[in-house]
């Protein structure tokens, strides 16, 4: 994965394949999503579902820009956090964001902390 895009790679979706695997891996780890794998599912059974899944999302979501929320969300409650009214371009140094997305994101915390007012 990169900048939150997954790609098709030329060896028929490596790629993504890649990306896939290490989400179902991390997944199957996880003790709180265990349940959604057989309790005796091994590595390999959960890289061949790997597999199988790029393959059927590959042509529905191979290049296409997926979104980050998690991540997206606490960037943006810590931009509100540091903001102090004249701090624009230091924001947009530390986040590697633009002013415009600056902006975007200072007015939809404004308009969530007045909507929780």
């Amino acid at each position: 994965m990169k900048d939150g895009v997954l790609t098709d790679a030329i060896d028929d979706g490596a790629t993504l394949r890649h990306d896939v695997t290490c989400i179902l891996i991390e997944c199957h780890l996880d003790r709180g999503l265990r349940e959604v794998f057989h309790p005796m599912a091994t590595r390999q059974e959960v890289e061949r579902l790997a597999e199988l899944m790029a393959r059927r999302l590959g042509p529905l979501i191979g290049g296409r820009y997926v979104p980050k929320r998690d991540e997206r969300t606490a960037r943006d409650k810590a931009v509100w956090q540091r903001f102090n009214g004249r701090n624009h371009a230091e924001l947009m140094r530390e986040f590697g964001i633009s002013r415009r997305l600056l902006y975007s994101i200072l007015a939809r915390r404004r308009a969530s902390s007045v909507r929780a007012s």
